[in-house]
């Protein structure tokens, strides 16, 4: 895969994704982080499915870190992560895969389309697995983080 590949394919993904956020109404300022982290998650998902071939664990990975910077910015620019987490994954989806499926289904070819639409079932849960594994991270460490300052603050009553 060349860079010109790679860089073409971050630039429409990323404007698909800055798309699909005016279409759900996020608020302006959020348009183009969010359009950056749909191109970034579609450029790692391309590179791993490169390397590896792996669909699943391409799309593991990049919903992971598509997922991350979402946490990340949503603190940053004070948005829900939703925001950006929601249309930086909807360039991974598997969207031919689940038209294949249906396809296959009116055409009567039944054993395809139960293998297509497991692959697409298979893919759509590793997106669903790597949002779910960094949100429950990062919610945990923030009420790991909170009960611990809260501690604190009692502590530095007692001594007072």
């Amino acid at each position: 895969m060349t860079l010109n590949i790679l860089i073409i394919n971050f630039i429409f993904s990323a404007l698909a994704t800055a798309g699909f956020s005016i279409f759900f109404n996020s608020p302006k300022r959020s348009l183009i982080p969010v359009g950056v982290i749909g191109g970034i998650g579609w450029t790692i998902y391309m590179i791993l499915f490169d390397i590896s071939g792996n669909a699943m664990l391409a799309n593991f990975f990049a919903a992971s870190f598509i997922s991350l910077v979402s946490e990340i910015l949503a603190r940053k620019m004070k948005f829900p992560a939703i925001i950006f987490a929601i249309p930086g994954i909807l360039p991974l989806i598997p969207g031919l895969g689940l038209y294949k499926t249906m396809l296959s289904l009116v055409e009567g070819n039944y054993t395809n389309a139960v293998s297509i639409g497991t692959n697409a079932v298979f893919v759509s849960a590793s997106i669903a697995m790597g949002v779910l594994l960094i949100t429950s991270l990062v919610n945990t460490y923030y009420i790991i983080a909170s009960k611990i300052r809260n501690k604190k603050l009692q502590l530095k009553k007692l001594i007072k």
